[in-house]
């Protein structure tokens, strides 16, 4: 049997924007009604992601596989969460576990007072080692968190989607470490991976931006540069780390994480109802010499 092509013509449809791009320019950014799953939640991004989120006026369902928050950024969530009287929740989860994050699923969509409209996918692990000597196991596994676990996260997410007939945004947390390779730290599968994120950003997209029978799903990724956080603490110990890592980019200084709430904000939001497959790089300019 003859293969058909799946962008012809017929399997395609324009769909209605995301909201109503000539709203108010502050409501482009708002999240009112929709519910947004944001996984690795617990950690630095993830909770920030979060927060704002529901400064934004949406809900948030946060996953991570550790079993609890960190009291302190989860205590500032909740404490959002009342401000703006909006209703958040935490799940343990490994995005690894096909099965595991169904069963999540269906225990919280139930639960749930507005619609999934949306997806940050900030799950994802590091490591490092010379690739003459990295384990193949150590490869996988950066491949089946930051690849896999992103892609089973979007499915389901896709799925609910699909039942509601409403449109949605992703957003897939990649790295500007997807088109270069970082200067003083052996990071091959690292690298490999957030290509890939890049990459199934833009496959997504194509396939779910204007499929017959499919709701309008965009998904974009975002690629952030270097971020002064306990994460990266370690390697900045490195003798002359920091002076290379701020010397390789335009404003000659690391980044914090508050500085990609609004990045991740405009994805979510009505204001890129017309940006899809792409790939938003917040890395002061690292990429651009």
């Amino acid at each position: 049997m003859k293969e058909e092509n799946v962008h012809d013509l017929k399997y395609r449809e324009a769909k209605t924007p995301q909201g109503n791009p000539a709203a108010p320019l502050t409501q482009l950014f708002r999240l009112d009604g929709r519910t947004i799953v944001v996984t690795g939640a617990s950690g630095f991004l993830g909770t920030t992601v979060a927060k704002s989120i529901i400064e934004s006026g949406g809900d948030v369902v946060c996953l991570d596989v550790v079993e609890k928050p960190q009291s302190a950024d989860w205590d500032e969530v909740q404490k959002a969460a009342k401000v703006h009287s909006r209703n958040v929740s935490y799940y343990q989860c490994n995005v690894r576990n096909e099965q595991g994050v169904a069963e999540v699923f269906a225990k919280f969509v139930p639960l749930l007072k507005h619609p999934i409209r949306g997806l940050v996918s900030c799950a994802g692990v590091s490591d490092n080692g010379p690739a003459t000597d990295f384990p193949a196991d150590s490869f996988r596994r950066l491949l089946d968190i930051n690849v896999t676990g992103t892609f089973v996260v979007a499915q389901l997410v896709a799925k609910e989607v699909v039942k509601t007939g409403l449109s949605a945004s992703m957003v897939f947390v990649a790295s500007m470490s997807g088109y270069v390779s970082n200067k003083g730290v052996d990071t091959a599968g690292y690298n490999s991976s957030k290509a890939a994120v890049h990459q199934l950003a833009r496959s997504l997209a194509a396939e779910w931006g204007s499929r017959v029978g499919v709701p309008l799903i965009r998904v974009n990724s975002l690629s952030p540069g270097y971020i002064r956080t306990a994460a990266t603490a370690e390697a900045l110990k490195k003798p002359g780390m920091e002076a290379q890592w701020v010397g390789d980019n335009m404003l000659y200084r690391l980044s914090t994480v508050d500085e990609f709430r609004a990045p991740v904000m405009f994805l979510l939001g009505d204001g890129s109802s017309f940006m899809t497959g792409s790939d938003l790089r917040v890395d002061g300019g690292h990429c651009a010499w």
